[in-house]
This record gives C-alpha cells, structure tokens and sequence, in this order.
C-alpha cells in the first residue's frame, strides 16, 4: 500500500489494519443498512399503491433501519475526515495554530460523544428498556443501541482524528499549499 500525507482521509486507515478493518466493516454494514432501506421503501409503495394494500411495518422497520443507517455512517464520514468544515482562520495561519484548534475540536467532539453515548445506555437500559415498537415488537434498546454504538464509534474517530491533527501540524500547511496548486 502506498504511503499517503496526513491529511488524506485514509491515512489512518493506511497507518493500522486494526483501523482498515474498522472502518471497512462501518462502510459495510452502512452499504447493507441503504440497500435494506431502499428495499423497504419499494416494498412500500409497491404494496400501497400497486397492491393497494400497505404493509403496517414497512414504515416502522424502515425508520429503525434508517436510524442505524444514520448513526453508522455518520461514523464512517468521521474516519475519513469528510465532514463539512468551515474554514474560518486565514491562510496566512501557521499549520500549529490549525493543529490546535483541530485537536481542540477533537477533543471537544470526543467529550460530546462520549457523553452522548453513556447517555444513549442509559436511555436504553432505563425506562425504555421494557417498551418494544407497535407494528414490529422490536425492542425500543435496540434502536437506542444504534446511537449508543454510533457515539462510541464517533469517540474513537474523535480520537484518532485529534492525534492526526496535534502530531503533524505541518500537515494543514501542505493541504492549503496543494488546494491553492490546484486552483
């Protein structure tokens, strides 16, 4: 595998297998999430408009499948570094002084997660635990898990995203550098 800079999405995935794997089962499970989804949906209107007979718990099936399909590939797009960004500190900025204010978003967003995670258990193994959904009978915690298993992941990718950033601040300079040879 060829070496990539720091600021490419994949270079951690580059840098650990552990990682690769990770992220590659996230993109997984998120593809196979969209697909059953989709299915769902045509499910849906075939029956509702072809069959004129609309299944109860395609709609209810289909918010739980959407949820996780949120909160996995929200992970997903935070390993690779693809969130939207709003660049507010000039070009004439030092790659350190974007280094740190990227670590501190990091951690300020590894912090959030963390907490929104303990949250989502406690949301999970709580009052909701003994409630399941009308038309399916799927318990309520396993939809909570999603945001429970996305805000973890979420931390993790916070995480390694923060140690990027503080460990090769000369990174933010290279990128401006190359987006500029670009235009």
């Amino acid at each position: 595998m060829t070496e990539v800079a720091p600021w490419h999405p994949e270079f951690p995935e580059r840098r650990s297998k552990l990682y690769r794997v990770l992220v590659r089962a996230e993109i997984t499970v998120a593809a196979a999430l969209l697909v059953a989804l989709f299915a769902l949906i045509i499910l849906q209107v075939f029956t509702r408009f072809v069959l004129n007979s609309p299944l109860i718990w395609t709609e209810e099936l289909g918010r739980f499948v959407f949820v996780w399909f949120v909160f996995v590939g929200a992970t997903f797009v935070t390993a690779q570094r693809r969130g939207i960004v709003v660049e507010i500190v000039q070009a004439r900025s030092t790659g350190r002084i974007i280094s740190l204010m990227e670590g501190f978003a990091a951690l300020v967003g590894a912090v959030v997660n963390g907490l929104l995670c303990y949250a989502s258990i406690e949301l999970s193994t709580g009052r909701a635990a003994q409630l399941a959904m009308p038309a399916t009978g799927i318990p309520y915690p396993l939809l909570y898990l999603s945001a429970a298993l996305g805000f973890a992941l979420l931390t993790v990718h916070s995480v390694v995203n923060g140690v990027i950033a503080l460990r090769y601040p000369s990174q933010y300079r290279e990128r401006h550098v190359e987006v500029e040879a670009i235009d």
